[in-house]
């Protein structure tokens, strides 16, 4: 029984020492954090001021691809994401019956103008023989030459619109003159590139009835998208609090979540003169351009874009938490005399992570960073 009884004191003892250790306010191990205050010497040195923002790459030209006629597409010759060169064929459009009947009719009209003109000039021809005759007047012979001249502007309106229903091509032209006017065949027309580039979107598909570029109203049908991926560019809204530090030619560093690590050089090519207000924010867009000869950034990809607006030299920069305010007033924590004493500083310019001081700090001092606990006094 009395060993029974020691047992169980001991457990109770044990069980209370447990209970203290447990509920006790401090342990051994203590793993609460600290808000030390940390302290940097003052010193003077160049530093840069950006603008910073994002935008959205674009390729720096993007051409819209049309037809000259409508038709039938009989063949695309290209993929979406292929490169072309300048001249290269893009599609085939066979010529739309309708259009074909309309360009019929204008050869048809232009070969009667050429027959009128040559008659008109075969006219003029045999008045000027007549008249070194004395056969007739010089009125007679005037007035045949007044009749080949309208003759020719007959013909030669004739030729200009016969060329504008077929979109300008001058190659389509030709094959159409040289074409026998009783041929039904229906003429095809192979669209090719203006430039090299890269085919960004294909918008038609064999068999589709499309629009010509020139001869309708609204523009016509969108074959494909074509983009030079060698220069693309950033447009960038900036703040009108900022945009005066922003000018043309100024450097600039572009960084991409799709591109980690990596930072790309880019120049600023143009800034809007009109800016743009939405939510009572006034900003100016501004267009940044980029080499990507290596094909590394593509369209729509998100861009942070820092633009070196100017660089200072030999001034005093802190940094931004290291500034207080106080009554409006700018204030600093400097070590003096073994303690703290708070100074009133005059700040001449902000960057996102530093303040360039003017006044009230000298080189050689030491400036506190106050912890996020400490509170001005």
């Amino acid at each position: 029984m009395r060993q029974g009884a020691l047992v169980i004191v001991l457990c109770l003892v044990a069980l209370a020492g447990g209970a203290a250790l447990l509920f006790s306010p401090t342990t051994g191990n203590d793993t609460q954090p600290r808000d030390n205050p940390r302290i940097i010497a003052v010193k003077r040195g160049p530093i840069q001021t950006r603008v910073v923002e994002t935008g959205t790459l674009q390729p720096a030209l993007t051409i819209a691809i049309k037809s000259q006629i409508s038709g039938e597409i009989r063949q695309l010759r290209v993929t979406e994401g292929q490169e072309v060169t300048a001249s290269q064929p893009l599609a085939v459009i066979q010529h739309e019956p309708a259009q074909a009947r309309q360009v019929a009719q204008m050869r048809a009209a232009l070969e009667e103008e050429w027959v009128n003109t040559e008659q008109a000039q075969l006219t003029f021809n045999r008045m000027a023989t007549l008249l070194k005759q004395g056969f007739v007047s010089r009125q007679e012979l005037e007035a045949a030459e007044q009749d080949l001249e309208i003759a020719k502007v007959r013909r030669d309106l004739a030729k200009r619109q016969l060329l504008l229903a077929l979109g300008g091509n001058e190659e389509l032209y030709r094959r159409h003159l040289e074409q026998d006017l009783s041929s039904n065949r229906l003429e095809e027309f192979v669209v090719v590139s203006p430039s090299a580039g890269t085919i960004l979107q294909i918008m038609v598909n064999p068999g589709e009835l499309i629009r010509s570029g020139t001869g309708t109203f609204g523009g016509g049908t969108e074959l494909m998208t074509l983009a030079d991926l060698s220069r693309m560019i950033v447009k960038a809204k900036i703040n009108e609090v900022n945009i005066g530090r922003v000018e043309i030619g100024q450097p600039v560093e572009v960084r991409l979540d799709a591109v980690p690590g990596r930072v790309f050089r880019a120049t600023v090519k143009a800034i809007s003169p009109r800016g743009e207000k939405v939510n009572n924010i006034v900003t100016y867009q501004v267009t940044i351009e980029i080499e990507n000869k290596d094909r590394t950034l593509r369209p729509l990809m998100t861009a942070n874009v820092d633009i070196l607006t100017n660089v200072l030299e030999n001034v005093i920069a802190i940094p931004l938490e290291a500034l207080r305010t106080e009554k409006g007033d700018d204030i600093v924590y400097v070590m003096a005399n073994g303690g703290r004493l708070l100074r009133k500083v005059r700040v001449g310019l902000r960057t996102a992570s530093q303040a360039v001081i003017v006044h009230g700090l000298q080189e050689g001092e030491t400036v506190i960073i106050p912890s996020l606990s400490d509170k001005p006094t």
